[in-house]
């Protein structure tokens, strides 16, 4: 049976504990933790709290959840890799995590490729696999793209693929089977509905978050990509975006996901990774330049 691992964008509103204790009591398998701050989500300081940290490692223990990656790293001009290196970095080897999640959101192709290569390097001091993701909303937004950036960067390094994305950037499960399987050690279970005029193939500000969808609940097609991936390596990440506070507890939030994401992956594969849906129906307007992050 694949393993299900939560994503922070499940609970990305949900202080660390609490979050934590969700997880485990929702029956995931494992964990990824948010220690970077991104301006346009809810962020709760990790990196600095040693009671914190402390906290929540034996929390993890008693929910025998392994800590999966560390959210996310913007690969931006001013990408600051000393901040990194000296305070996200040094909790890789005290929570044991297998990869750190990278957007690349630089226009400047070569100086988005000389610091993913400076990323890489510092990460794998701490025992860490970048693991990048590619969107639209980002300079770094297609699959090709990705690779391409991997190649040239001549480091390890792995590939996220998120179902929406893929879709609304042009590409198809078929162009995921035509790659080398060691790029997909997970992937992300989530639907969702194209926009009009999409795909679109190019970086746009748009974030189509309003057209994400719950596992099974979108057009998407989730089984066709299940088949692409890996067999033996498959994780993936059912994708609502951000929990309803007033419609679900955050303890039935993460049940709920957890059985959407299970019972999706099913078709095919060996470990999950969770991170549900945006369950309101209104929808934002973008108000960020192309180069910026937006969602993760």
């Amino acid at each position: 049976m694949r393993k299900i691992i939560i994503a922070p964008t499940t609970l990305q509103d949900t202080a660390p504990i609490e979050y934590i204790e969700a997880t485990a009591a929702a029956g995931y398998d494992g964990i990824g933790l948010r220690v970077h701050r991104f301006a346009r989500l809810p962020f709760h300081p990790v990196v600095g709290d040693a009671a914190l940290i402390r906290d929540m490692k034996s929390r993890i223990a008693d929910g025998g959840l392994d800590v999966f990656d560390l959210y996310s790293f913007y690969l931006q001009p001013d990408t600051d890799r000393g901040e990194f290196c000296a305070r996200d970095g040094a909790l890789c080897p005290s929570f044991g995590a297998k990869y750190a999640t990278v957007m690349g959101a630089d226009e400047d192709w070569p100086r988005q490729r000389d610091n993913f290569v400076r990323t890489c390097d510092l990460a794998a001091q701490f025992g860490l696999t970048c693991s990048l993701e590619f969107a639209v909303i980002r300079p770094l937004a297609t699959l090709p793209q990705t690779v391409r950036l991997i190649t040239e960067a001549k480091r390890e390094a792995v590939i996220c693929v998120d179902p929406l994305h893929l879709a609304r950037s042009g590409g198809s499960p078929a162009d995921v089977k035509a790659l080398d399987a060691k790029y997909f050690p997970y992937a992300q279970i989530s639907d969702g509905i194209l926009d009009p005029g999409e795909p679109i193939r190019r970086c746009s500000a748009s974030s189509g978050s309003a057209r994400r969808r719950d596992a099974g609940d979108g057009t998407l097609p989730l089984r066709e990509l299940l088949a692409a991936l890996p067999p033996l390596t498959f994780r993936s990440a059912s994708s609502c975006r951000i929990r309803s506070r007033r419609a679900h507890s955050v303890r039935d939030w993460a049940k709920t996901h957890a059985r959407q994401a299970r019972a999706t992956s099913s078709r095919g594969g060996d470990a999950c990774f969770a991170s549900p849906l945006r369950s309101s129906s209104r929808s934002r307007p973008a108000r960020h330049p192309r180069s910026i992050p937006r969602g993760r």
